[in-house]
Parts: structure tokens; C-alpha cells; sequence
């Protein structure tokens, strides 16, 4: 995937997202806190990426769950390939989706793993 972002590039209403191992936390910039290098992000989806044909397998919407407030080194910009077919999931779901009921739990569990894992 790309290098990530310093604080000074992210805008609001953008897409970034934070990666962990084949997991990806697709957010929408809500504001920078520059004075504490922190990104204030509303979540919209995690999804799992396949390396051997790049596509990503939707798992989670986000959109119900609480905001973040993280460090905006953990973050970059979502590549505009990972954007599309995540909002056309996200506002026009395939007939056959299963919606997780417990979208809470999974971000707070994907966001302690991420702050229990050395590599980030």
C-alpha cells in the first residue's frame, strides 16, 4: 500500500484508513488536532484484503459506531480503487450481505488489538 500521511495532508470529509496485518479500518476525516498529532475520524467499514488478487472482502459497517480520535501516523489516504467499491457496499449492499450486528464490539476489538500488537 502507499506511505502514510502526515497530519498537515489529511483534509476533512476524506477517506483514510488504518492497516493492520490483512485488516483495514476505512474512516472519514472529521478534523485534525494538530497541537497532539491526532486525526478525529468517523469509522466506516473494516474490510479484509486477498494479496493474491488484490480485492477486499467487506466484513463490517461502521458507520453506527462511535468516532476516534488516534494517531494520525497510523493512518493514510484510502487509494481511490479501495474507496469505490467500499461506498457502493456501504449505500448499495449485494442482495446476499450479511450486516454485523455487533459493529462496537469489532471496532473496539480491532482498535485493542492494534495497541496490543508491537508491529502496528
Amino acid at each position: 500500500m502507499t506511505a502514510k500521511s502526515s497530519l498537515i495532508e489529511f483534509k476533512t470529509d476524506r477517506i483514510v484508513c488504518l492497516d493492520r496485518a490483512n485488516l483495514h479500518l476505512f474512516a472519514e476525516v472529521i478534523d485534525t488536532i494538530e497541537i497532539s498529532a491526532r486525526c478525529w475520524v468517523r469509522p466506516l467499514a473494516i474490510a479484509r484484503s486477498h494479496p493474491e488478487n488484490f480485492n477486499l472482502e467487506f466484513l463490517h459497517d461502521l458507520r453506527d459506531t462511535a468516532q476516534l480520535i488516534l494517531p494520525s501516523e497510523l493512518f493514510r489516504y484510502a487509494l481511490d480503487t479501495e474507496v469505490l467499491p467500499l461506498i457502493s457496499e456501504l449505500f448499495h449492499p449485494a442482495p446476499d450481505s450479511i450486516r454485523s450486528t455487533n459493529a462496537q464490539r469489532v471496532l473496539y476489538q480491532f482498535i485493542a488489538d492494534l495497541y496490543r500488537s508491537p508491529c502496528g
